[in-house]
């Protein structure tokens, strides 16, 4: 059984250090701000639009940003090796420290969901789809971190998965045929799928399984390559 002591504890200090951390902060209020900008002073933009670019913002920048950040950060303090020596487990050290993350995408979701005014039916499929890829993207954010020797190497390593997931999939079905091909394999594509189905033609959850189906099947399996870093990386350091 999971210790919820010692997860509590992990979460309690992961607030702490984001409270301290005034670049994290601004990366969760960009989502926000871009929505609001694409909604309300660029009114030419298709519907839908800022609230899809916004989540998807969401999802992948502060999804990913702030686990890595976190990871890169503890292993400078060295505090990193203290968790992998503590009692706890590896996936009691990873629910500890991406539950913040976890919680702050779904409340911001919801609070951009509410500016765009989208009804109750809309919200909780924006919500379920964005907690299935927000998984995704935290676990892509620990790899990168446990594999960055520091903060500053996190941008280097961790730009280009950020890019490849925010970026190709808006750029899919604009007729590049490589684009549309690597799409194909990202989790982010399914999901912004669900936004523009839902946003746009409103369909009914039931239409969505077979996003939802590849989105979660893509968490778990980046949390088993997590799983396998984070052994490695306490074996060998």
């Amino acid at each position: 059984m999971m210790a919820l002591n010692r997860i509590l504890a992990i979460l309690i200090k992961e607030a702490q250090d984001i409270r301290s951390n005034s670049n994290l902060l601004v990366m969760y209020l960009m989502p926000i701000l871009f929505t609001y900008i694409w909604e309300n002073l660029i009114p030419e933009m298709p519907d839908g639009f800022g609230a899809a670019f916004g989540l998807i913002f969401l999802v992948v920048m502060v999804g990913m940003y702030v686990p890595s950040m976190m990871i890169a950060e503890e292993k400078e303090k060295n505090t990193m090796e203290v968790l992998m020596l503590s009692p706890a487990r590896p996936v009691e050290i990873f629910i500890g420290k991406g539950l913040l993350t976890f919680v702050s995408i779904i409340l911001i979701s919801l609070v951009l969901s509410i500016m765009v005014g989208l009804s109750i039916n809309i919200q909780l499929i924006i919500v379920f789809a964005t907690a299935l890829t927000s998984l995704f993207a935290i676990f892509v954010g620990m790899i990168v971190g446990l594999i960055s020797p520091n903060q500053m190497s996190t941008g280097v390593v961790g730009l280009p998965i950020y890019l490849l997931l925010l970026l190709i999939p808006q750029l899919a079905g604009m007729g590049i045929t490589a684009v549309d091909f690597i799409a194909r394999f990202l989790p982010t594509y399914y999901y912004l799928n669900v936004l523009e189905l839902t946003l746009i033609e409103r369909v009914a959850i039931t239409d969505l399984y077979l996003q939802f189906s590849i989105i979660a099947i893509s968490a778990a399996l980046i949390f088993a390559l997590l799983l396998l870093v984070y052994r490695r990386k306490g074996l060998l350091d």
